[in-house]
């Protein structure tokens, strides 16, 4: 039944996928092609945690994960300037010119890195089974995810300024929704996989609802 879910939460991401290459189409905008990517990352994520169970532990299960680590390590901190990206457009000033987006970007950077060694080069797969699900998980990773969390501030704290400044609630609610998703995901992982759909989810949404407009005075077009 879970593999089931996990496998509806796929389709919708993919769902998803589509709707904001038709934007990006549409609206070229650097911000909805790094948001392509991480929402590929999530499509593989739930994919291959939905036919673990069919597949059962082994090297073919094994091998398909390592990607799951490798992407979510690679580009879900990408999330970070694809919020940036949202703020310039809604006229944010904090976010304007050119300093703002380069220290993000540089923290972006940090926590690829970190992702990179918490969960790519340190990675010891072992077999964990949960309800009728079959993964592959970390188990030289203990505590809580520091650079998906530090993602998911930061959008909170993006959110926050597009609610004050452009009355845009939608990207702060799916934040919130994540954040406490990933806490509830201690006890039963899949809730988080629910919050990322919704993360995704608010971040189209707010795109989809901003206006072409020009950035704010002093900031660098998109490219």
């Amino acid at each position: 039944m879970l593999s089931a879910l996990l496998g509806l939460i796929a389709v919708a991401e993919i769902g998803l996928l589509f709707l904001v290459i038709a934007l990006r189409r549409r609206r070229p905008d650097w911000a909805l092609s790094m948001l392509i990517l991480v929402i590929m990352a999530l499509i593989w994520d739930n994919a291959v945690i939905a036919v673990g169970g069919t597949l059962g532990e082994g090297e073919p299960l094994r091998t398909l994960s390592v990607p799951r680590y490798v992407t979510h390590a690679l580009l879900v901190p990408l999330l970070i300037m694809v919020g940036v990206g949202l703020g310039r457009r809604h006229g944010i000033r904090t976010l304007a010119g050119r300093t703002a987006p380069a220290a993000f970007g540089a923290l972006t950077v940090a926590l690829v890195a970190a992702g990179l060694w918490l969960d790519v080069l340190t990675l010891e797969l072992e077999p964990t089974r949960y309800a009728d699900t079959v993964r592959y998980t970390n188990a030289a990773s203990h505590g809580a995810p520091i650079p998906a969390v530090v993602t998911v501030l930061v959008l909170i704290g993006i959110g926050t300024a597009l609610l004050v400044r452009a009355r845009r609630p939608w990207l702060l609610a799916g934040s919130v929704a994540m954040f406490a998703a990933a806490a509830a995901a201690a006890v039963a992982f899949w809730i988080g996989n629910v919050g990322e759909l919704l993360l995704i989810l608010s971040v189209w949404w707010t795109a989809a609802h901003t206006a072409p407009a020009r950035e704010p005075a002093g900031a660098a077009p998109p490219t």
